[in-house]
């Protein structure tokens, strides 16, 4: 009985052991992950223009600012992560150019005349 309790605490301090001298080793993430995640911010991106070019046509043609009215958020022709990731960024900057059109938050653009 002595000896069977011996073995199996050796066993669970050389478990132990080996889990601790695993978790020290560190190899960094792994490649794909960046590239993964300038593809997304590349996708953000484009939809965050689209977005705000949706929201000036929405102004031109004086329709109701609505997302979900624009046909590019609705049914983008993507792959389903990079809809997402599309859809996002439409909608972030379509919502911040309509503040910026109807009740004149954010960056105002302002034009030198210096010339």
């Amino acid at each position: 009985m002595k000896r069977t309790l011996f073995l199996v605490s050796a066993f669970a301090v050389t478990l132990l052991g080996a889990k601790i001298a695993g978790a020290q080793e560190y190899y960094g993430p792994q490649q794909y992950y960046y590239e993964q995640q300038q593809a997304e911010r590349a996708w953000e991106r484009q939809g965050y223009y689209a977005g705000v070019r949706g929201a000036d046509r929405d102004f031109q043609n004086r329709r109701r600012p609505d997302v979900n009215n624009r046909h590019e958020y609705r049914d983008p022709h993507l792959p389903r992560w990079e809809r997402h990731e599309f859809r996002e960024g439409f909608r972030r900057g379509y919502y911040e150019r309509v503040k910026q059109i109807y009740y004149g938050y954010g960056q105002q653009w302002q034009y030198d005349d210096d010339d």
